[in-house]
């Protein structure tokens, strides 16, 4: 019983020490994260070009600087190689502003939630008809959010949380308690 003890710690410590190190890749130029707003830390790092430019066309850019107290899924410029060229177009059309308002909306929660909150039972709601599941396995170690793993998380910021996420949020039409 020891020894299963003793590898349950070893194992925990490594995935933890992983996830710090895996968190110092983002954000490096700035000494604290907490000083600076989510898009300004989006700014600063070249690695989130892509929805910073969306987060500016949608025109929730300005929200997003002044409000206070949510929980943003920022995907790496790698997440949206995967997006179609014929979706990429859609979405940034002028005439589509709508769509892609919405698509920036399914990356913000409009409240503070820590990665070791989030649960499988839970499911965003973005819209009158589409939400956002969640899976989250190992006590919170392990969360996808639509399909997307959380790979930084809670990192602090002057006026929300960040998580990094490594592939697009994918919403579906899966209702039950949400945030």
């Amino acid at each position: 019983m020891k020894k299963k003890s003793l590898i349950l710690s070893i194992v925990f410590g490594l995935l933890t020490t992983i996830s710090f190190a895996q968190e110092d890749k983002y954000f490096t130029a700035a000494e604290n994260t907490e000083d600076y707003t989510v898009l300004e830390l989006a700014k600063m790092d070249d690695q989130f070009s892509t929805f910073v430019s969306f987060l500016e066309a949608s025109g929730l850019d300005t929200s997003v600087e002044y409000a206070e107290g949510y929980t943003i899924f920022l995907p790496t410029n790698e997440a949206f190689e995967e997006m179609k060229v014929g979706e990429l177009s859609e979405l940034t059309d002028p005439n589509n502003k709508m769509k892609l308002v919405e698509f920036v909306k399914y990356y913000i929660v409009p409240e503070k939630v820590y990665k070791n909150e989030f649960n499988s039972s839970q499911v965003i709601t973005v819209s009158e008809n589409k939400s956002i599941k969640i899976n989250a396995e190992m006590n919170g170690l392990s969360v996808d959010i639509g399909g997307a793993n959380i790979i930084a998380s809670d990192i602090e910021s002057k006026n929300g949380i960040i998580h990094v996420i490594d592939q697009l949020v994918t919403p579906t039409n899966y209702f039950a308690s949400s945030y």
